[in-house]
C-alpha cells in the first residue's frame, strides 16, 4: 500500500520503519532539513537536553549509547535519531525540507499537495505533524513599536542561540520546561534573565527521598498513585513537603499553588539543573503570578506587566505552549470536536475519516515507547488485525476519556491529546487490540521499578512478525 506520512519526528521515524518493515511503499514528508521533529537542530534551543533519561526515552530496538549521560543534550539525541533511521535503511523514504500544503481525500485515499505544487497520491495518510511542534507567541499589543526599537520576540524552539541574549536584557515568558531550561543557560550571557510565569508549576526533582522521579513516575504503582490524588492524598502531601524543603521553595516565594499531582499534566516536568540556586543567587528573577499587558518601545524595549511594572526587554523567549492544530486538512476533516479536541480512538483512529489514522498524539512519559506502539496498532490496523469495539462503543470511549482528562487536567491536556498519567495503561489498551502479551513476569516488575523501553521489545517484535515483517 502507498502511505504518505506527514512529519518525521519521533513519531513519523517509528510509524515510517514499522510501515516499510511490514511491507508498505511509505513516503514520508517534513518541512525540516533533518529528522527529528523537537529535536531538528533547527528547532534547537540553549540547555535543551532530554527530560526522560536514555533508558526510559530510547527505542525499544535501539539502544542509545551507554557511554552518553542520562539526560542527553539535544545534538546527541538528533545523532541517535538519525542513527534509527540509518540502522533500519529507511532513509530513502524521507523527504525533507519539504512541506505540505494541503491532504485531501479521493477515492483512491488521499491527494497530498506539497508547497512546491507537486501532487502525490497515497491510499492511507498518517499524520505525524507532532502536538508541539507550532510555537504559539502571544500578539502582544506595542509588539511593532517593540521591534522598531530593536526588540526581539522568538520562540525557544525558534533558533534560539545564546548570541541572542548577548549583552542583552531578557524576559522569559512562562515556567515549563523549555522557559527553565533557557532562563539558565541564557544567564550565562545576558545581562539580565527575569522570568513571568502566570502560573507556577510543580518541577519535579531527579532525585527525591532517595528516589529517582521515574521510579516513581513511570511506574505502574506510580500510574495508580498519580491517577488517584485523593486516595493517596498522604503520600501527595509527603511529596509538596520534601520538593519545598529540598528545592527551598518556602524561602524564595516559588510554591507552586494547587496539588503536587498536578505535576502529572501536558505541562509536566523536573526541575532545571542549578534552576532554583540561580534564583536563590539573582542570576534569574522571577516575577511570579504576572504577565505582560503591553510592549514599548520608545527608546528601549520594554515589557510592562499586568501589575504595572516596567521591565527592560531587549529579547523576549515565548515560552508560551503549542498550538494543536492540522492546518494542511480542510476544516471539516481536522477531527476536531466543537472544543477543539482531537477525537481519536486510542489517540489515532478518527471516527469518520477513512484511510487516516493519527501517530504521536498520545503525550506521555515514555513518548519514543508510546510511538512505537502507536506505529505497530496502526500497522495491525492497516491488516486488519486489530479486535476493535463497533463504532458507538469507540465513540463512547473517547468521550469518556476526553472528560476524564479534562477534569484531571483542569483543560490542559494539549487538545486531548495528553494521555498522563496512565502512559503505561494506555500502551496496555493498545496491546490487548493486538492480542499483543506483555509477559507477566515484566508487568509485575514495573509494578514497582521504572518500565524501560526494552521491556516492550520482544512484545512488539512479535506483533510485527505477525503481521509479515521482515526480520
Amino acid at each position: 500500500m502507498q502511505i504518505a506520512v506527514i512529519g518525521a519526528g519521533i513519531a513519523g521515524l517509528a510509524v515510517t520503519k514499522v510501515l516499510t518493515a511490514v511491507g508498505h511503499e511509505v513516503t514520508t514528508f517534513d518541512t525540516e532539513p533533518e529528522v527529528g521533529g523537537v529535536w531538528s537542530p533547527t528547532r534547537h534551543y540553549p540547555g535543551l537536553t532530554t527530560q526522560n533519561t536514555r533508558m526510559t526515552y530510547e527505542f525499544s530496538d535501539h539502544a542509545a549509547p551507554q557511554t552518553w549521560p542520562d539526560y542527553p543534550g539535544a545534538g546527541q539525541w538528533h545523532d541517535y535519531l538519525r542513527g534509527y533511521v540509518d540502522r533500519f535503511g529507511f532513509g530513502a523514504n524521507l523527504r525533507l525540507s519539504t512541506g505540505v500544503a494541503l491532504a485531501e481525500p479521493i477515492a483512491a485515499g488521499w491527494d497530498v499537495r506539497l508547497d512546491s505544487g507537486e501532487h502525490v497520491e497515497a491510499a492511507h495518510l498518517v499524520i505525524a505533524n507532532g502536538v508541539f511542534s507550532r510555537p504559539m507567541v502571544p500578539d502582544w499589543p506595542g509588539r511593532a513599536a517593540h521591534a522598531d526599537a530593536g526588540g526581539v520576540v522568538k520562540a525557544p524552539s525558534q533558533q534560539l542561540t545564546l548570541d541572542d541574549a548577548r549583552g542583552r536584557h531578557v524576559v522569559v515568558v512562562g515556567y515549563g520546561k523549555s522557559a527553565c531550561d533557557t532562563a539558565m543557560a541564557l544567564t550565562a550571557s545576558a545581562d539580565s534573565v527575569t522570568m513571568v510565569p502566570r502560573r507556577l508549576l510543580w518541577k519535579g526533582p531527579k532525585v527525591l527521598l532517595g528516589k529517582h522521579f521515574e521510579d516513581v513516575a513511570i511506574t505502574r504503582l506510580g500510574e495508580v498513585l498519580f491517577a488517584n490524588p485523593r486516595r493517596f492524598g498522604p503520600v501527595f502531601g509527603v511529596l509538596s513537603r520534601a520538593t519545598v524543603k529540598q528545592q527551598g521553595l518556602d524561602a524564595l516565594g516559588l510554591v507552586p499553588p494547587g496539588r503536587f499531582d498536578d505535576i502529572a499534566s501536558s505541562s509536566a516536568s523536573l526541575a532545571t539543573d542549578g534552576f532554583f540556586d540561580a534564583v536563590r543567587s539573582g542570576a534569574i528573577a522571577v516575577r511570579r503570578d504576572r504577565s505582560i499587558a503591553e510592549l514599548r518601545g520608545a527608546g528601549k524595549p520594554q515589557a510592562v506587566l499586568d501589575d504595572g511594572t516596567e521591565l527592560p526587554a531587549d529579547l523576549i523567549v515565548a515560552a508560551t505552549g503549542f498550538e494543536q492544530s492540522v492546518p494542511f486538512l480542510d476544516q471539516p476533516l481536522t477531527a476536531q470536536n466543537a472544543e477543539g479536541d482531537f477525537e481519536l480512538f486510542r489517540n489515532v483512529l478518527p471516527h469518520h475519516i477513512p484511510n487516516l489514522t493519527f501517530a504521536g498524539y498520545n503525550t506521555s512519559l515514555v513518548s519514543s515507547l508510546s510511538a512505537e506502539v502507536g506505529a505497530t496498532w496502526i500497522a495491525a490496523h492497516l491488516a486488519g488485525a486489530l479486535t476493535l469495539p463497533p463504532l458507538p462503543a469507540r465513540q463512547a470511549q473517547v468521550r469518556a476519556d476526553l472528560a476524564a482528562r479534562k477534569a484531571r487536567m483542569r483543560g490542559q491536556y494539549a487538545s486531548g491529546t495528553v494521555v498522563l498519567p496512565r502512559s503505561l495503561g494506555n500502551i496496555d489498551r493498545m496491546l490487548g487490540d493486538m492480542h499483543a502479551v506483555l509477559p507477566r513476569r515484566t508487568r509485575l516488575a514495573q509494578w514497582t521499578r521504572r518500565s524501560y523501553s526494552t521491556d516492550f521489545r520482544e512484545t512488539l517484535a512479535a506483533a510485527a512478525r505477525g503481521l509479515g515483517a521482515v526480520g
